[in-house]
């Protein structure tokens, strides 16, 4: 399968630290990656760079294109970027929120076409968000924000997707239901990579893990690696301890004592 998302010696200096170091990766279609790392590895920076949020060096590739030389609504066609903790400036309702994904795709004097309105309520409706969809976003919970936000990004359709902690603020009826949703956008048409410190979502959900530390990859491989090598200990200084999900039948990770 061929390489939708190819990156290349990806470096990120902030305040003349080094952030990420010479990260080089590929992803195909259909591929749902987890990243994986303590704080401060640079998991966050390093989905920055990709979007082109931030300056690098090295080369971010959407097939044949860096993603240097793409227009900012040419890039959003396709991907985005939906960060931790998103706050909204200015007062929308969640359905106008929605709406704004839809930018890349006419000009500000153009109206909206019926293809838009299906793509907002349909991820109005994945994301269960209809029922608040006339609400202020101000006035909803952390976990419903999330799931406006993700809901924006759905409806954007950019065939890249890059998570940062999605389901942060979430419980775990709604963590695991979003953790789907993403699961469900990997289809031969999209890849999602997402940054997660939930370990057990990364190893139900995912494709492929990606352990981060220090801003260097130090494990790229399937979610069964990750346990039998025990590639977490290492990284997080702690024995973790193996059991089998009761239902789906693969394999958990919970921290024992620090080492």
């Amino acid at each position: 399968m061929s390489d939708l998302l190819k990156i290349e010696n990806l470096s990120v200096n902030i305040d003349g630290k080094k952030i990420v170091k010479g990260v080089s990766f590929s992803v195909s279609k259909g591929e749902n990656i987890s990243i994986l790392g303590p704080n401060g590895a640079g998991k966050t920076t390093l989905l920055k760079g990709i979007s082109n949020l931030i300056s690098f060096s090295g080369y971010v590739k959407i097939g044949s294109v860096s993603v240097k030389k793409m227009s900012n609504a040419s890039r959003a066609k396709e991907i985005c970027y939906v960060p931790q903790n998103s706050t909204v400036t200015g007062s929308f309702n969640v359905k106008s929120f929605v709406e704004l994904a839809r930018y890349p795709y006419r000009l500000p004097w153009e109206k909206w076409t019926q293809k838009d309105k299906n793509y907002v309520q349909k991820a109005l409706e994945i994301t269960k968000c209809v029922q608040f969809s006339d609400r202020d976003i101000s006035t909803l919970s952390g976990g419903e924000r999330q799931r406006v936000f993700i809901a924006a990004a759905i409806a954007q359709n950019s065939p890249i997707i890059l998570f940062d902690e999605p389901v942060t603020y979430l419980d775990p009826v709604h963590r695991t239901a979003i953790s789907e949703i993403i699961e469900d956008l990997c289809t031969k048409d999209k890849m999602v990579i997402n940054v997660t410190h939930e370990v057990n979502e990364a190893l139900l959900y995912s494709s492929r893990i990606i352990v981060f530390d220090n801003g260097k990859i130090v494990f790229d491989g399937s979610p069964e690696q990750v346990v039998v090598n025990k590639v977490l200990d290492d990284v997080f200084k702690t024995k973790f301890v193996e059991t089998i999900h009761p239902v789906l039948n693969k394999s958990l990770l919970f921290p024992g004592r620090a080492v």
